[in-house]
């Protein structure tokens, strides 16, 4: 006999105008949370303190990374286009994935690797224990802490696209962190050098230009993806849930093992024995990562087409044509789409005419924040924000007129939007 399921609830708009705080002493996971970062600090410190030996290698270590780091934070954090996450949410996951997962996962690593060599033959120990080991170990504890993040702070994921910024961010700290390390080793490993750079430079090379793209920031990405799934979708009944989440989850694992594997080596062969070049790098890298790469790009298309929706639902029924068109929520829905849409009034007005088009548009994002934070339309703070929509759009009519003689109604040609 089956059981009739009870229908799916119906889809809601989000509440994006409150921002929660990561400090939230009520929670026991944020408690947790300070403990394991506590933990884990004392240890980054202590490894860093040893690495530190070699001044110049890990000072140029840092300032490559943090040069690596910051414009990678801007796509990340940018790439989420309509509910932008708090900045203290974000740095607690740059804090978990440098610090906690980096330090404990050095030890759940060695332990798992003494496993494997007593079980396995020396061949498969070395050929594959970072393959075996390491997507399981450094995958759950990053993984560890996008859980404790949504824990700390469930309101603040509302869609997939979510669990990508703090799966990514994660990664993004356990990648500089982990680098870091590699690149110190590396001078380390090369006796009696006076110049540390050449082999700091050499690392950079190889593991952030050649296969940066393919790294923590891509697994945790897509792992984040699949829990934010399995706990923002409410409406997919548990079974599509674990699913679709759980297959992203083992897609980022997977995307890491086959990263870790010995496969497709042969590709940093040389005929001399010597050392792979970074042409020969950045094929590998695509080799491996790039398929992973295409179905992250995919998912996160996706989850904006998904953020896209929320915007529509938290605008419907917008009365005054002067606030938002359809035209213009189409503009919005990508960084391209803006970007075409601010290209197009700077090619009829000019810089000033782009800059206004770009006032308009974080205008109209900031209006659905406001008005999902409030339960009547007519809330006074999003009246506010009515008339500072309109009075851009007067300046932005206003100067269309000065410039070309007559009135030219935004939205329509030369615009594009």
């Amino acid at each position: 006999m089956t059981v009739p399921q009870p229908p799916a609830p119906p889809t809601a708009a989000p509440r994006w105008g409150k921002q929660a705080s990561i400090i939230q002493r009520r929670e026991p996971a944020f408690w947790l949370f300070c403990g394991l970062l506590a933990i884990g600090g004392w240890l980054f410190i202590r490894e860093q303190a040893a690495l530190s030996g070699l001044t110049d290698a890990w000072l140029l270590s840092w300032a490559l990374m943090l040069a690596y780091a910051v414009p990678v934070t801007l796509i990340v954090y940018r790439l989420d286009l309509f509910e932008r996450e708090p900045k203290p949410m974000l740095a607690a996951a740059l804090l978990w994935g440098g610090v906690v997962a980096t330090s404990l996962a050095v030890y759940a690593n060695e332990a798992w690797l003494s496993v494997v060599s007593k079980v396995a033959t020396p061949d498969v120990a070395s050929q594959w224990g970072d393959a075996m080991v390491a997507p399981g170990v450094e995958e759950t504890l990053k993984l560890m802490g996008v859980v404790l993040l949504f824990l700390i702070a469930s309101s603040e994921f509302d869609g997939v696209m979510d669990g990508f910024v703090y799966g990514a961010m994660v990664g993004l700290g356990f990648t500089v962190v982990e680098d870091l390390s590699y690149f110190i080793i590396a001078a380390a490993a090369v006796p009696g050098t006076v110049d540390q750079s050449g082999p700091v430079l050499d690392s950079f090379l190889i593991r952030v230009v050649g296969g940066g793209l393919y790294g923590h920031v891509l697994f945790t990405g897509l792992t984040g993806m699949g829990f934010a799934y399995l706990v923002t979708q409410r409406r997919v009944r548990l079974p599509g849930r674990l699913a679709r989440g759980g297959l992203c989850i083992a897609a980022g694992a997977v995307a890491h093992f086959v990263w870790n594997s010995p496969w497709m080596d042969s590709v940093l062969s040389t005929a001399g024995g010597g050392d792979p070049s970074l042409v020969a790098w950045i094929e590998y890298g695509a080799l491996k990562g790039m398929p992973f790469l295409i179905l992250l790009g995919v998912l996160v298309v996706f989850a904006t087409r998904s953020e896209e929706a929320n915007y529509r639902a938290i605008v419907a029924g917008e009365p005054d044509p002067m606030v938002i068109t359809e035209g213009e929520i189409r503009s919005l829905r990508s960084l391209w789409a803006r970007r075409a849409a601010r290209a197009a009034a700077g090619r009829a007005l000019g810089p000033v005419g782009a800059q206004l088009v770009g006032r308009l548009q974080a205008a109209q994002i900031e209006y659905a924040m406001i008005r999902s934070d409030t339960d009547s339309p007519e809330d006074p703070k999003v009246e506010a924000q009515r008339r500072a929509i309109r009075e851009i759009r007067v300046e932005l009519t206003a100067f269309a007129s000065r410039r070309a003689g007559a009135g030219v109604p935004f939205g329509g040609p030369p615009f594009g939007v």
